[in-house]
């Protein structure tokens, strides 16, 4: 009888043992690498230190402890959400049907702002023993990100030059005389305009018996001369003016020219004017030059040339007024 007791004892503990073993199973655990509820809603632990977020994809009736302890639990649709301290190791999973998963031991490091996923499938053989299906709804949560881009569009200032009217005078020297003749010089412009200028000694040839070489020889007779000289010179150019900055302008131009020289013969040779070749020249001309202005005035300087090989330069001075009230820069 002694023995026949320990055996139903036995067979009662080996019933009981088999009606609270565990019918369910860990299916999975992972990082969830893209999830940032931890970071965004963090939650402290005793050690004011941010916990790990654990999102358990099973029913509400699961209980869960930890050796640090479950420092918040949140009972959502489809899952449930644990905070646990970081460094956290291992996990006792509870339910009051399917038993118990004691010390689960997580495959990877627990640390703080990080979300992880533990997946819970239930057992075959449990499914009979369920009074109330449990219905796991996954929620998937799409982020959407609106990137605006703004554009900046700056427009570069643009320099309004004032239409600006300038008139002076100035000196022209050059040729192989040496020629001094006073000039005149007007123009008017904005960022391009244009300009006249006019030089001459207001000397007149008139007339002339004929013409000699250099010494004064004609033909081959070499007259005697008295040394009175007639001299007449005149130089217009026309072109057009650019502005590269409110203080410098260029220019250049073309026209026409000349340069007229005469001797006087003794009387023993008769008188009169005879024009020395080797003097004289007209023609087609060109000249180039620059301004710098300071204020209302302008310092110039230009090279001029009679067919290229007559070769004069000009220094002048400018006076310049503005349209605009106040603007008297060029």
């Amino acid at each position: 009888m002694f023995q026949l007791r320990y055996i139903i004892m036995a067979l009662l503990t080996l019933t009981s043992l088999e009606a609270v073993a565990q019918k369910f199973r860990v299916e999975g655990f992972r990082q969830l690498p893209n999830d940032v509820s931890a970071f965004i809603e963090p939650v402290k632990d005793l050690n004011d230190e941010d916990c790990a977020l654990i999102k358990v994809m099973a029913g509400p009736d699961y209980v869960f402890s930890s050796p640090l302890g479950i420092i918040k639990r949140v009972d959502n649709t489809g899952e449930i959400w644990i905070y646990l301290p970081r460094k956290s190791k291992t996990l006792t999973i509870k339910h009051p049907r399917l038993g118990v998963m004691r010390d689960y031991r997580f495959p990877m490091k627990i640390d703080s702002h990080l979300t992880y996923e533990l997946r819970l499938e239930e057992l075959a053989s449990a499914q009979a023993i369920r009074e109330v299906p449990v219905k796991v709804v996954t929620t998937v949560r799409d982020t959407l990100v609106v990137t605006r881009t703004d554009t900046l569009v700056i427009t570069p200032e643009r320099k309004v030059y004032p239409l600006t009217f300038m008139a002076g005078g100035g000196v022209t020297v050059g040729g192989n005389q040496m020629t001094v003749a006073p000039g005149v010089m007007i123009g008017v412009m904005k960022r391009i305009g244009g300009y006249v200028s006019v030089a001459s000694d207001f000397g007149r040839v008139g007339e002339t018996l004929g013409q000699c070489d250099r010494d004064g020889a004609i033909g081959e007779h070499k007259p005697f001369y008295s040394g009175k000289k007639r001299h007449s010179f005149l130089m217009v150019n026309a072109g057009l003016m650019h502005r590269l900055s409110r203080r410098v302008t260029v220019f250049e131009g073309t026209g026409y020219g000349y340069n007229e020289e005469a001797w006087q013969l003794a009387r023993s040779e008769g008188g009169g004017y005879v024009k020395n070749a080797h003097y004289c020249h007209k023609g087609l001309t060109f000249q180039v030059g620059s301004m710098i202005s300071f204020g209302r005035w302008a310092l110039g300087a230009a090279v001029s040339t009679v067919k290229g090989r007559r070769w004069y330069g000009s220094l002048g001075i400018c006076y310049c007024f503005s349209r605009k009230s106040g603007n008297n820069e060029i």
